[in-house]
């Protein structure tokens, strides 16, 4: 049978950019389901309503992979949100709305308290700082001395460079302790250093537990906070969030045209079974189709656990214990249940009646957080799921309604709301009765701050982290393919000593998310690893 240059597992965003980058003519990528695109997709589910059934924004996607693959030249097309945040209340007239505009955001924090509005700016460039030093990293394979070839001394310069970065940036050498102790302190612990009002700390601490089953007191959580502010899709501007449209799967749309035009020869509805090899180099895959496709380089984009739990023999476990132990203890248990509601009008929130932004439109341009308001109520959140119950009777919901800019997703007049429900563990019982206990429940917290809601909805979609493994292959329905511990950032992810993407396993790679740098619609692992490849593999 024909032998292919490279075989890649498959077909998520990541697993498309990497096929973008690699120098291989004869590349073959193989995707279980009817669609590539992974998490990044747009399913069609209700009649006229086209839904990112999964990941729904974008902000992560690297620069560097925008810009060399061309993507806005080949159709991507960004919706930037005036208001990016919009923290709301059961309260008419209580709210915090937020943006990029720092005046902006002052003028709102000071509604709540004076102190957080005159600290924000230096908030602000303190992470800004951060995310320089980070940024340069983002784009860097990180350093594997066992690899053939590679050069030593450009892992000292690197990280001479990552000092002197510090050092220029800050102009005051003590803040790289400060540096050291953000990465160490949770999320509560940093912002409470920062500010006072609970509603200013209940907004920005939202992105340090969205997608992780963990507390706001958490040690170390602060990272995950960081990861979500990373984002660089609009130039001299960090952290803000777009909408794609046509829905995130037209980036996948994109990545897989520019596949196909390469000459990567794509299968959809096939399944990898086994990864297949021999005197401890990988020869080929083994195939839900019957077949068997052969490669002495496979790229699976899937995560850690299933690549080497369920895809290699156990007898590869035996001969690399330290690197299957690493990758057997990588945290993943999701924490996020995602609903997708078809309804006939825009959720019209009470604590906006009688303002300026009375109108529905005006205001739920960017994501509306509801049950952060207070700090004690996400901690009450996590502790319950803690103590056994299926999830919290005080939820966090994250709440989007992209057709208010993208009139292509939607009939004209009706609308599209997506929620991201955090503190509903993969580990719960869930069974159809705790199903619908939890919809219903959604549905009813979402009305009690828009009371119109729940009579609006046309059709509900609703996918558990147990369903998310199910659909996307993702352990546990870890949106991350992995925990962002501390333990697993960098070439410690997943494990050490194989620069992240290389394994134990002569000619098996890894490009997904379980990778760094780490979760999120951002392409990184996929480019990485293809240039790993590229420059180090012969």
């Amino acid at each position: 049978m024909k032998k292919y240059d490279a075989i890649i597992i498959g077909g998520g965003h990541n697993a498309l950019v990497a096929a973008c980058y690699l120098k291989y003519k004869n590349i073959l990528l193989l995707e279980r389901r009817h669609i590539t695109g992974g998490a990044a997709q747009t399913e069609e589910i209700y009649p006229g309503f086209k839904f990112s059934r999964f990941s729904y924004l974008l902000s992560l996607m690297r620069p560097s992979v925008i810009n060399e693959l061309n993507l806005y030249s080949h159709g991507l097309k960004l919706f930037r949100r005036p208001i990016s945040s919009i923290t709301v209340t059961k309260n008419k007239g209580e709210y915090l709305l937020m943006n990029s505009d720092s005046t902006f955001c002052k003028q709102e924090i000071a509604k709540f308290s004076k102190r957080d509005s005159e600290v924000y700016d230096e908030y602000n460039q303190f992470l800004s700082e951060i995310i320089d030093l980070w940024s340069y990293y983002q784009d860097k394979y990180p350093y594997d001395t066992s690899a053939k070839g590679y050069n030593v001394k450009k892992s000292f310069d690197d990280l001479g460079l990552l000092l002197k970065m510090g050092q220029d940036g800050w102009k005051n050498k003590d803040k790289i302790y400060d540096y050291i102790q953000f990465m160490s302190q949770s999320s509560s612990q940093f912002l409470n250093k920062w500010f006072e009002s609970d509603i200013l700390k209940g907004t920005l601490i939202t992105d340090g537990i969205i997608g992780e089953m963990i507390s706001i007191d958490t040690p170390a959580s602060a990272y995950i906070l960081l990861h979500h502010v990373m984002g660089e899709i609009f130039p001299n501007s960090k952290g803000e969030w777009a909408f794609v449209e046509g829905g995130m799967g037209s980036i996948s749309k994109i990545l897989t045209k520019l596949n196909e035009q390469k000459g990567v020869e794509i299968k959809t509805n096939i399944g990898v079974e086994q990864i297949l090899t021999s005197n401890n180099q990988v020869t080929g895959v083994k195939c839900s189709d019957n077949n068997t496709y052969y490669s002495d380089t496979i790229i699976s984009s899937v995560t850690p656990r299933i690549t080497f739990e369920k895809l290699l023999s156990n007898d590869q476990q035996t001969k690399n214990p330290k690197y299957f132990n690493d990758v057997k203890h990588m945290e993943y248990n999701g924490a996020c249940t995602k609903f997708n509601f078809a309804v006939s009008e825009m959720p019209k929130f009470k604590c906006f009646e009688g303002t300026k932004y009375e109108k529905p439109e005006s205001v739920l341009i960017g994501t509306t957080h509801l049950g952060c308001e207070r700090l004690d109520t996400l901690r009450q959140a996590y502790q319950d799921c803690i103590n056994g119950k299926s999830f919290s009777d005080n939820l966090f919901v994250d709440l989007v309604v992209p057709t208010v800019h993208d009139k292509t997703i939607a009939p004209e007049g009706q609308h599209i709301v997506q929620c991201l429900v955090q503190y509903t563990p993969y580990k719960a019982n869930w069974n159809e009765q705790i199903k619908q206990q939890l919809k219903e429940q959604v549905i009813d917290y979402i009305s009690q701050y828009a009371p119109n809601f729940k009579k609006s909805i046309l059709y509900t979609d609703m996918v558990t982290p147990q369903e998310i493994e199910q659909l996307l292959n993702m352990t546990e329905g870890n949106i991350f393919h992995g925990a962002l511990t501390l333990d697993k950032l960098y070439g410690n992810r997943p494990s050490n000593g194989y620069n992240s993407y290389g394994t134990p396993i002569n000619g098996l790679f890894l490009c997904g998310s379980g990778t760094h740098p780490g979760g999120g619609v951002m392409g990184a692992p996929g480019r990485n690893c293809a240039l790993y490849i590229n420059n180090y593999v012969k």
